[in-house]
Protein backbone atom coordinates (compact mmCIF):
# COMPACT_ATOMS: atom_id res chain seq x y z
CA UNK A 1 0.00 0.00 0.00
CA UNK A 2 1.58 3.21 -0.82
CA UNK A 3 1.47 6.57 1.19
CA UNK A 4 -1.17 8.19 -2.02
CA UNK A 5 -3.60 5.49 -0.77
CA UNK A 6 -2.98 5.79 2.53
CA UNK A 7 -3.86 9.56 3.12
CA UNK A 8 -6.01 10.14 0.78
CA UNK A 9 -8.86 8.81 2.48
CA UNK A 10 -8.18 10.96 5.82
CA UNK A 11 -8.44 13.80 3.37
CA UNK A 12 -11.67 12.71 2.07
CA UNK A 13 -12.69 12.55 5.20
CA UNK A 14 -11.61 15.64 6.80
CA UNK A 15 -12.97 17.57 3.26
CA UNK A 16 -16.81 16.13 3.59
CA UNK A 17 -16.74 16.42 7.35
CA UNK A 18 -16.07 20.43 6.71
CA UNK A 19 -18.35 20.59 3.99
CA UNK A 20 -20.63 19.21 6.00
CA UNK A 21 -20.03 21.31 8.63
CA UNK A 22 -20.51 24.59 6.67
CA UNK A 23 -24.26 23.01 5.42
CA UNK A 24 -24.87 23.05 9.10
CA UNK A 25 -23.91 26.28 9.98
CA UNK A 26 -25.15 28.18 6.66
CA UNK A 27 -28.62 26.33 7.44
CA UNK A 28 -28.53 27.75 10.81
CA UNK A 29 -27.83 31.09 9.46
CA UNK A 30 -30.64 30.58 7.55
CA UNK A 31 -32.97 29.86 10.64
CA UNK A 32 -31.73 32.57 12.35
CA UNK A 33 -32.64 34.88 9.72
CA UNK A 34 -36.27 33.40 9.76
CA UNK A 35 -36.06 34.60 13.76
CA UNK A 36 -34.90 37.66 13.24
CA UNK A 37 -37.53 37.90 10.41
CA UNK A 38 -40.42 37.41 12.70
CA UNK A 39 -39.16 39.76 15.47
CA UNK A 40 -38.33 42.10 14.03
CA UNK A 41 -40.47 44.64 12.18
CA UNK A 42 -38.69 44.90 9.12
CA UNK A 43 -39.39 44.33 4.94
CA UNK A 44 -39.54 40.42 4.56
CA UNK A 45 -38.20 40.74 1.18
CA UNK A 46 -34.13 40.76 1.97
CA UNK A 47 -35.06 38.14 5.02
CA UNK A 48 -36.66 35.83 2.21
CA UNK A 49 -34.32 36.30 0.01
CA UNK A 50 -31.23 35.79 2.46
CA UNK A 51 -32.96 32.65 3.93
CA UNK A 52 -33.50 31.28 0.62
CA UNK A 53 -30.02 31.99 -0.74
CA UNK A 54 -28.65 30.46 2.40
CA UNK A 55 -31.34 26.87 2.60
CA UNK A 56 -30.42 26.92 -1.42
CA UNK A 57 -26.56 27.00 -0.63
CA UNK A 58 -26.86 24.44 2.53
CA UNK A 59 -27.94 21.92 0.52
CA UNK A 60 -25.32 22.40 -2.18
CA UNK A 61 -23.34 22.28 0.33
CA UNK A 62 -24.86 18.81 1.45
CA UNK A 63 -24.38 17.48 -1.86
CA UNK A 64 -20.69 18.70 -2.05
CA UNK A 65 -19.71 17.02 1.03
CA UNK A 66 -21.20 14.09 0.02
CA UNK A 67 -20.25 14.27 -3.52
CA UNK A 68 -16.39 14.62 -2.13
CA UNK A 69 -16.76 11.67 0.29
CA UNK A 70 -17.71 9.46 -2.48
CA UNK A 71 -15.09 10.36 -4.26
CA UNK A 72 -17.23 11.87 -7.10
CA UNK A 73 -14.87 14.54 -9.42
CA UNK A 74 -17.61 17.03 -10.29
CA UNK A 75 -17.80 18.01 -6.64
CA UNK A 76 -14.65 18.91 -6.45
CA UNK A 77 -14.51 22.26 -8.64
CA UNK A 78 -17.59 23.44 -6.95
CA UNK A 79 -15.73 23.38 -3.51
CA UNK A 80 -13.13 24.91 -4.54
CA UNK A 81 -15.69 27.59 -5.74
CA UNK A 82 -17.70 27.83 -2.81
CA UNK A 83 -14.79 28.45 -0.17
CA UNK A 84 -12.95 30.71 -2.16
CA UNK A 85 -16.26 33.09 -1.93
CA UNK A 86 -16.12 32.49 1.78
CA UNK A 87 -12.91 33.64 1.83
CA UNK A 88 -14.52 37.01 0.26
CA UNK A 89 -16.79 36.91 2.79
CA UNK A 90 -14.06 36.26 5.71
CA UNK A 91 -12.38 39.56 4.43
CA UNK A 92 -15.83 41.95 4.90
CA UNK A 93 -15.85 39.95 8.48
CA UNK A 94 -12.37 41.07 8.89
CA UNK A 95 -12.77 44.99 7.61
CA UNK A 96 -15.65 45.16 10.08
CA UNK A 97 -13.61 44.05 12.84
CA UNK A 98 -15.42 40.55 13.39
CA UNK A 99 -12.77 38.89 14.06
CA UNK A 100 -15.05 36.36 16.12
CA UNK A 101 -16.86 35.16 12.70
CA UNK A 102 -13.70 36.10 9.84
CA UNK A 103 -11.55 33.52 12.10
CA UNK A 104 -12.99 30.40 11.99
CA UNK A 105 -14.69 31.30 8.19
CA UNK A 106 -10.31 31.65 6.90
CA UNK A 107 -9.62 28.44 8.46
CA UNK A 108 -12.77 26.17 7.53
CA UNK A 109 -12.26 27.55 3.83
CA UNK A 110 -8.50 27.42 3.93
CA UNK A 111 -8.23 23.66 5.24
CA UNK A 112 -11.14 22.44 2.52
CA UNK A 113 -9.34 24.55 -0.36
CA UNK A 114 -6.13 22.72 0.61
CA UNK A 115 -7.92 18.91 1.26
CA UNK A 116 -10.01 19.67 -1.98
CA UNK A 117 -6.44 20.40 -4.26
CA UNK A 118 -4.99 17.75 -2.78
CA UNK A 119 -7.21 14.95 -3.56
CA UNK A 120 -6.77 16.50 -6.89
CA UNK A 121 -3.25 16.25 -6.87
CA UNK A 122 -3.24 13.07 -5.68
CA UNK A 123 -5.90 12.13 -8.62
CA UNK A 124 -4.09 13.05 -11.20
Amino acid sequence: MSSREVNTPSVVKISSILLMTESVLISAMGIYMIALGVTHDKDWLPYLSVTGFAFVGSAALFALARGVKAGKRWANSPAILANLIALGVAKYQFEAGAYWLAVPISVIAITILVSVLTIIRKAA
